[in-house]
């Protein structure tokens, strides 16, 4: 994960996020990455190409995306904050988000909608059916607005829901950030985060898809960006918080699980993007050493690096193997896709994505520290 600038200082021997600038990562916060698109996939994969014993035990595992969520809002907001006041401010951060998200978004579009329909006729019957249209809606990333149930639409293009809340997010949030003081900014989050369980109820009652719509998911985006703007503050001591984080997330996590098993999603979004805040939290600043332990395995770094691919692409691999008559619900089934995924992801890294992010340096340099 990358973040730009530095934070605020903690006070001395309490652990900090280390002032880094564009192109260092955060290892815990790339595992933590890598957590959430093993648990998505998992997710997806359930009752398909996995034994049917597993799909009660990865029924919730689509609250990886939240994870996701907090992580954008945390890791975006930070950036904007480290960044405020620089030259270039909107056009370096647009610049960057576009040379980081189109190049793999706009080739798996080609993918599906000119590729597969050329080499698989057949295919294009459910491309360009009902359930994915209109297709003008993807480029423009407006298919939560349009499609009509977005998470069901043909292959991969089922997960690009979370990109078109995503692009939102970054489309307006730069603004409200460069306009805003830090304070307003925090009460602007604080208010998201209180009043959208009860927006979701509203919309809930109007019939609105409350999963893959752009308002109903934007408490996740502010909890982190609450988060990136509280380690911040002056004074902050990281420490101080680490046994609370713990607390919440449990409590959290538990109610996140009991309301989604009763069917209350208006709430249980609500307890996850917390859960998932808290999560974040202890990620970085708990220095207990099993949590150490699990987030600098080198596998679960690595497999948050090339997340992105692996989220977009990992759908291809198991609807190749489906294709082939392997959709017998075995684990060795989905090792085989999983590897699949990771071959399709590790090129799509080494390929496409680096060698367009190199590019930031030459057409959005990070500022100069003063």
């Amino acid at each position: 994960m990358t973040v730009t600038g530095s934070t605020a200082a903690s006070t001395a021997g309490e652990p900090t996020i280390l002032p880094v600038t564009h192109g260092h990562r955060i290892r815990q916060l790339d595992a933590v990455r890598g957590i959430a698109i093993l648990v998505v996939i998992l997710h997806n994969e359930a009752g398909k190409h996995l034994p049917a014993a597993w799909t009660p035990i990865m029924a919730n595992g689509w609250m990886g995306v939240d994870l996701f969520f907090v992580l954008s809002g945390f890791l975006i907001t930070g950036i904007l904050l480290d960044t405020k006041g620089s030259q270039h401010f909107i056009r370096d951060f647009y610049i960057r988000r576009c040379l980081r998200i189109w190049p793999l978004y706009y080739s798996l579009l080609l993918f599906m909608f000119v590729l597969v329909p050329l080499v698989r006729p057949a295919e294009a019957i459910d491309i360009f059916g009902e359930r994915s249209q209109p297709w003008w809606s993807y480029p423009l990333f407006l298919q939560n607005f349009f499609v009509p149930i977005p998470q069901n639409a043909a292959g991969p293009l089922g997960v690009t829901w979370s990109l078109g809340i995503e692009e939102l997010f970054y489309l307006m949030w730069p603004w409200a950030v460069r306009s805003s003081s830090h304070r307003t900014l925090q009460w602007t989050m604080v208010v998201v985060v209180a009043v959208s369980p009860a927006l979701r109820i509203v919309l809930e009652w109007y019939g609105v898809n409350l999963y893959a719509n752009p308002f109903c998911r934007l408490d996740g985006l502010m909890a982190g960006a609450l988060l990136a703007s509280v380690v911040r503050m002056n004074g902050f001591r990281a420490t101080a918080f680490v046994t609370p984080a713990r607390m919440t997330l449990i409590v959290t996590a538990l109610l996140a699980f009991v309301t989604e098993s009763a069917g209350a999603r208006w709430i249980a979004f609500s307890f996850v993007a917390i859960a998932s805040m808290a999560f974040v939290y202890l990620s970085l600043f708990d220095t207990h050493p099993w949590l150490k332990r699990i987030l600098s395995s080198n596998v679960l770094i690595y497999t948050g690096t090339i997340s992105y691919g692996l989220y977009l692409l990992h759908k291809i691999p198991f609807a190749a193997l489906a294709s082939w008559g392997g959709a017998n619900g075995s684990l060795m089934e989905f090792c085989v896709g999983l590897m699949a995924c990771y071959v399709l992801a590790f090129l799509s890294w080494h390929l496409l994505e680096r060698p367009f992010l190199n590019l930031r340096r030459f057409v959005a340099p990070p500022p100069r520290p003063d």
